[in-house]
């Protein structure tokens, strides 16, 4: 019983958090989704199309999830400032207060992203690393043949073509 009224005060409390108009969720989420559509569009080269959309989700959810938390953390900091004075200010200069709070919140909360674990992100790079090492391998490999394909012939150049100016030596014109 305790618990569900704690859910309900939770739920009510999560509510009062969330936009209440399009132009405050386009606020509120624009720059997210903006950042998102950036890191998707910035993965390494080669990244499928699944790759893409899973950084952008990930970076759209660690936005957000700052951002409805520090919003949420303004919202109780500015109870415990305004509280008490709640009658006093009247209901809309103190929801005022409170958005303005939660606000204050939601810049203050900005950095937490840099913070967050990415694994989606890690795993997209970690695999974007190993086929560069790959192929970087694959290039130096493929050098080194053609090097020593190339000292190979001259070897041989030099080494037959000497064979023409020893005397008695089998040659070409002999």
């Amino acid at each position: 019983m305790r618990y569900a009224a704690g859910a309900k005060k939770l739920i009510s409390e999560l509510g009062k958090i969330l936009p209440r108009t399009g132009t405050e969720w386009a606020l509120r989420l624009g720059p997210e989704a903006g950042f998102a559509a950036i890191g998707a569009f910035m993965a390494p080269e080669g990244s499928s199309l699944g790759d893409r959309l899973g950084l952008a989700a990930e970076d759209m959810l660690i936005g957000t999830g700052s951002s409805f938390l520090g919003s949420g953390l303004g919202r109780l900091g500015g109870k415990a400032v305004y509280g008490k004075r709640a009658a006093e200010l009247g209901d809309e200069v103190y929801q005022q207060k409170l958005a303005n709070a939660m606000t204050a919140g939601d810049i203050l909360a900005a950095p937490l992203p840099m913070f967050a674990p990415r694994p989606i992100a890690s795993s997209v790079y970690e695999r974007a690393m190993e086929q560069q090492n790959q192929q970087q391998q694959e290039a130096m490999l493929q050098q080194e043949q053609e090097r020593m394909l190339q000292e190979a012939l001259l070897g041989s150049v030099l080494t037959g073509g000497g064979s023409l100016l020893a005397p008695g030596s089998a040659s070409l014109y002999s």
